[in-house]
């Protein structure tokens, strides 16, 4: 079955199949250094409708949930607050670029064009191996690299927040602006943020899997 965008939908299975693993061994991998400074930290692994792809990891402590874009920082509660109606209709999953954790003195930087470079492999391998739908590349800075290693090099991310979509093999990719930009610079528009999201979601639902 095939949803508005001429896009293969997944089976009736999809949310509930948790037999795919991440071969955690492949990703945590020595490629860059920024491993000595903290290892990776992955979502659970499943075939998920949904992918959020951002940046880099952020600083986890011992008392910190231990997944990418947690519900307990700021970017990771909107992104929960957008799944939540969904989520008995539709799995996500959440990851970065970068896996690993870049510091410059023992202070958060963006990871650099190598580093992003060495670790793209491993979000290539998260794609192809839980088959997502849709890909939320989240912020200018992952949306440009992103489509730029797949030779698409014009995007734009909408005041109004009418996202454009590009589809790459069987995948529609989604450049939407980063969370915390949202939270900073447009938080009146929070709502039409939630809105010009959700709207990719509808074609994905139960129903939608019915074959």
């Amino acid at each position: 079955m095939h949803d508005k965008y001429g896009l293969e939908m997944a089976s009736t299975n999809s949310i509930s199949d948790t037999n795919i693993t991440i071969d955690t061994d492949r990703i945590i991998c020595k490629a860059c250094g920024l491993y000595l400074n903290q290892l990776p930290i992955l979502d659970e692994s499943k075939k998920s409708n949904i992918f959020w792809v951002g940046l880099s990891s952020v600083l986890i402590t011992e008392e910190d949930e231990k997944m990418p874009l947690s519900p307990f920082t700021k970017s990771g509660a909107l992104i929960s607050k957008i799944e939540k109606p969904f989520l008995d209709e539709i799995s996500f999953y959440k990851t970065n670029v970068v896996k690993c954790l870049p510091l410059n003195n023992n202070k958060i930087r963006y990871p650099l064009k190598h580093e992003m470079e060495k670790c793209y492999p491993n979000l290539v391998y998260e794609i192809e191996t839980l088959k997502p739908n849709i890909i939320f590349l989240l912020g200018k800075q992952v949306a440009q690299f992103v489509l730029e290693k797949n030779f698409l090099t014009s995007f734009s991310l909408n005041d109004d927040f009418n996202y454009n979509s590009f589809i790459i093999g069987n995948v529609l990719y989604v450049p939407v602006h980063h969370p915390s930009f949202i939270l900073v610079y447009r938080r009146k528009f929070i709502e039409e943020y939630i809105k010009g999201i959700s709207a990719f979601f509808q074609d994905i639902t139960v129903k939608a899997f019915v074959s």
